[in-house]
């Protein structure tokens, strides 16, 4: 029986396993780990990645129906300090005010792609998104305008108020 062997594979930077029918990132925790590529999987859980420290750039983007079965964003950790793209394009990411929260413990994410989910057809979503993470620069490749960040800030300081 073959195993995945993290200790084995302690040096590595850049791990490519799209398509390959994964459901969880368990086991994946590697260190050095600075780019991973999880696309076109049928990913329903995040965990492990916490360990991921040197994580830069992450994948989890799938295409259609089939994969990517990914709805929540539990998993996600403050020890990812050096994550600044994280790629959701097409995952089932449905409630976009609780789940944008598990993400804002991310300090080094510049780049977010919630493209073809079911939160980015909600209405002021790039408002929610930028209100919720200010150090954001993209959302689905887009970079945010100063009259987007003043509209967020505006509704954050009203929501403060409420």
């Amino acid at each position: 029986e073959a195993k995945f062997d993290a200790e084995a594979l302690r040096k590595l930077t850049v791990l490519e396993m799209r398509g390959n029918q994964l459901t969880t990132t368990a086991g994946l925790g590697l260190p050095k780990l600075q780019r991973l590529y999880l696309g076109e999987n049928i990913i329903t859980q995040i965990c492990d990645l916490d360990k991921c420290v040197a994580l830069k750039i992450l994948h989890l983007r799938g295409n259609g129906e089939t994969t990517n079965q990914l709805e929540s964003l539990d998993g996600f950790s403050k020890n990812m300090v050096a994550l600044q793209y994280l790629n959701l394009r097409g995952t089932k990411i449905s409630a976009l005010k609780p789940e944008i929260k598990k993400i804002k413990c991310l300090p080094m994410l510049r780049g977010l792609i919630l493209k073809d989910t079911p939160v980015s057809k909600e209405e002021e979503y790039r408002i929610e998104v930028i209100m919720n993470i200010r150090n954001l620069e993209r959302l689905d490749k887009d970079i945010f305008t100063d009259e987007e960040r003043q509209e967020a800030l505006e509704l954050y300081r009203q929501r403060e108020e409420e």
